[in-house]
């Protein structure tokens, strides 16, 4: 049952049992409150993840504006391939990017809380996760939009391209800051996460989430 007041939807529909998942996540939290965020040495390597996540950054705004011009063309505006290539890929990217590097800056200035940090890591994860699947749903787009357009589907894909060594490299930055047994907890603890949104969306009718 819905009720509409201006501005809100309310949605009185049961919410999932997340009993079981609250005591996992409760099990892997204790492991992950003792990352050491207030040390300098890790905010240092924060801070260089912060670079490798801004380049990672740059490189999907220049990748999304390419790749936009297409919603503007009437030979391409329309296309189903495009559509997937945005709402599947670009726009759940950009989601984790921006979450993953601004959980990075909260935790480089010493400002971030624990869960920041299997935050950070579980969108760089998914942003590579994203990418395995992307080159095959650009190439849809390449045959789509025909041989006049194929240079700029191209160049949309290269400019994009840097997001994956950047993303590789800032991951494996932040599993050197913590202790074996904190990233594995923050690798479980983002796994989890991603598996209570799906359920959370499924339940609303609303499909998976990022």
């Amino acid at each position: 049952m819905y009720y509409y007041y201006p501005y809100y939807v309310y949605d009185y529909r049961q919410q999932p049992d997340l009993s079981q998942a609250n005591i996992k996540m409760r099990s892997h939290l204790s492991a992950i409150q003792q990352i050491p965020i207030h040390s300098s040495s890790f905010q240092q390597s924060m801070a260089a993840v912060v670079k490798h996540l801004q380049a990672v950054s740059r490189a999907l705004a220049l990748g999304c504006g390419m790749s936009s011009e297409f919603r503007f063309l009437p030979d391409t505006w329309g296309l189903r391939e495009l559509h997937i290539v945005h709402a599947k890929y670009l726009t759940p990217l950009s989601y984790h990017v921006y979450s993953a590097l601004g959980a990075a800056e909260l935790l480089a200035s010493g400002q971030g809380r624990a869960p920041h940090f299997p935050l950070m890591v579980g969108c760089m994860n998914s942003i590579l996760r994203l990418w395995s699947n992307f080159p095959a749903a650009i190439a849809d787009l390449r045959r789509a939009a025909g041989h006049q357009y194929a240079s700029s589907v191209d160049e949309a894909e290269n400019l994009l391209r840097p997001m994956v060594p950047a993303t590789q490299q800032a991951l494996s930055i932040s599993q050197s800051a913590v202790s074996p047994a904190i990233w594995q907890a923050s690798l479980r603890a983002a796994q989890l996460a991603r598996e209570v949104r799906q359920n959370v969306a499924q339940s609303m009718s609303q499909g998976s989430s990022y």
